[in-house]
């Protein structure tokens, strides 16, 4: 009886570890299929023989088998079908998601698994020079879209109403290849991946770009935060292992590899000293001395990101919600305190009224100066935020980068010019302008500039960032890089 006692007691332990090694099996989701969904969308989704590949399928393929997540790969006909079935899931993700404000919090998600560029295009060319600014594209001929694409729900919330739906992009691109239609908004490697061989140079015009995307995988609430982030942590180690750039160049060789997602997304503008492009195709590079900080404070962490060079509203909008992603330079001011996780200082931003020194201008007050005709600064600059919240009523906010706002007031366009000193004194010696030709006035704000980080990036990456500058500064890195471009003005 003992014995027998003993054997039912090693029996019921031995079923209780199998339930406990069951039970935990179910809750990581490790012996569920998960259901993977694409569409249509070369070169990122797409049949070959019969084949689901492409830039986002394999790079799923390859992270969710090096995270152990067993899957099945399937197409879709129509994008609503296949985004409403991840919706409900259960056991469901979806390829080629752009990850958006609007739809963060309707599903988990692993990635980027790329990056994605949203244009107008024109079939000929009818003389619009790009970029031309969103607003007047509103006043074009009817643009093609497929319904509900994120190309398309842009559009939609910038105001668009001259838009011709479509079902398919197919149908789309066919209505523009024989010329039923003028104009298509696309993604810029769908567009010029669908097109025939060596016919998007002779026969397409970009028009504008209105937004950069990046594209994760969308996973159905029910999959356990487990399985998403083994794959999260699969992708960012196939990052950094060239392993998702050697497949990009499978599907496009001529890709430029700062075309190609990073761990994190770091976005800068055209606003030298800080940050501006040089070189064309393989030679082009991203400069600056906040470019160089943030280089160096990448290199402090073991893994150097590559930086979009953008317009500044492009790359403001993408850290109000993106994760692992950031916006530099950027003024901290009191309206942005809340919107982001700051690093920094890593420049000064002391902001003066300039004039044309033979337009015989005083300005000593905010009046004053308001009593002008117009003053220029660039559109969605701190220095556009400040005129605004004052109430000023001679705003011209028509320029993208601090050289056309420069150019505004050197050919006489408008009264006065609203900048840094810093920017001023940068862009007159790139001008071969004279400082005496340009008059000082009263400085109207004073606040440094720093590295804006998205909400929802970790902490403790933002600390770690903040730590290597705090470093920097200490061992007299970053006054080596000050002094390369700002020698004899104060560091921040």
């Amino acid at each position: 009886m003992k014995t027998k006692l003993i054997l039912i007691s090693v029996s019921f332990i031995i079923m209780a570890i199998f339930m406990t090694i069951s039970s935990c099996k179910k809750d990581n989701n490790d012996d569920t299929t998960i259901e993977v969904a694409g569409i249509e969308f070369t070169p990122n989704v797409f049949l070959d023989n019969g084949a689901v590949v492409g830039i986002d399928a394999d790079i799923a393929a390859a992270a969710m088998q090096n995270a152990g997540v067993s899957l099945k790969l399937s197409m879709a006909d129509l994008w609503q079908d296949a985004y409403n079935a991840t919706l409900n899931g259960p056991n469901r993700a979806l390829l080629t998601v752009g990850y958006s404000a609007e739809r963060k919090d309707l599903f988990k998600w692993a990635g980027p698994t790329s990056q994605g560029m949203y244009g107008i295009f024109e079939h000929g060319n009818s003389g619009y020079v790009f970029p031309l600014p969103i607003e007047e594209c509103k006043n074009l001929p009817p643009i093609a879209v497929v319904k509900d694409w994120m190309e398309t729900t842009t559009l939609e919330n910038l105001g668009f109403n001259n838009l011709v739906y479509y079902d398919t992009y197919k149908e789309a691109l066919d209505a523009l290849m024989n010329e039923e239609i003028q104009f298509i908004a696309s993604d810029f490697y769908h567009l010029t991946s669908s097109l025939p061989p060596g016919y998007y140079v002779p026969n397409v015009h970009v028009v504008t770009r209105y937004r950069t995307v990046y594209y994760y995988i969308a996973f159905s609430k029910d999959v356990s935060d487990a399985v998403v982030n083994s794959v999260q942590n699969a992708i960012e180690t196939l990052i950094k292992n060239q392993s998702t750039a050697s497949i990009v160049k499978q599907y496009l060789p001529l890709m430029p590899t700062d075309y190609m997602p990073g761990t994190i997304q770091l976005f800068t503008e055209t606003a030298p000293p800080y940050s501006y492009g040089t070189g064309h195709d393989t030679t082009r590079r991203v400069e600056g001395s906040s470019v160089e900080m943030v280089n160096e404070i990448q290199a402090r962490t073991g893994y150097v990101n590559k930086i979009n060079l953008s317009t500044w509203e492009d790359a403001y909008t993408p850290p109000q919600y993106l994760p692992n992603s950031a916006v530099f330079t950027t003024a901290r001011t009191p309206e942005r305190e809340a919107m982001f996780q700051w690093v920094g200082p890593i420049s000064s931003n002391r902001t003066f009224f300039y004039t044309r020194s033979n337009a015989g201008f005083n300005i000593e007050t905010l009046e004053q100066a308001k009593a002008l005709q117009s003053i220029a600064t660039p559109k969605g600059w701190f220095t556009h935020d400040f005129l605004i919240n004052n109430n000023f009523n001679n705003i011209v906010a028509t320029a993208i980068t601090s050289q056309q706002a420069f150019e505004q007031l050197i050919n006489g366009e408008v009264d006065a010019l609203l900048l840094t000193d810093v920017d001023v004194k940068w862009l007159a010696d790139i001008n071969g302008v004279a400082m005496s030709e340009l008059t000082q006035h009263m400085e109207a704000l004073n606040m440094n500039g720093y590295i804006a980080f998205s909400l929802n990036t970790p902490a403790s990456t933002v600390q770690e960032w903040q730590n290597n500058l705090d470093a920097m500064k200490a061992d007299g890195t970053f006054e080596t890089i000050w002094n390369k471009w700002y020698d004899g003005i104060p560091m921040p």
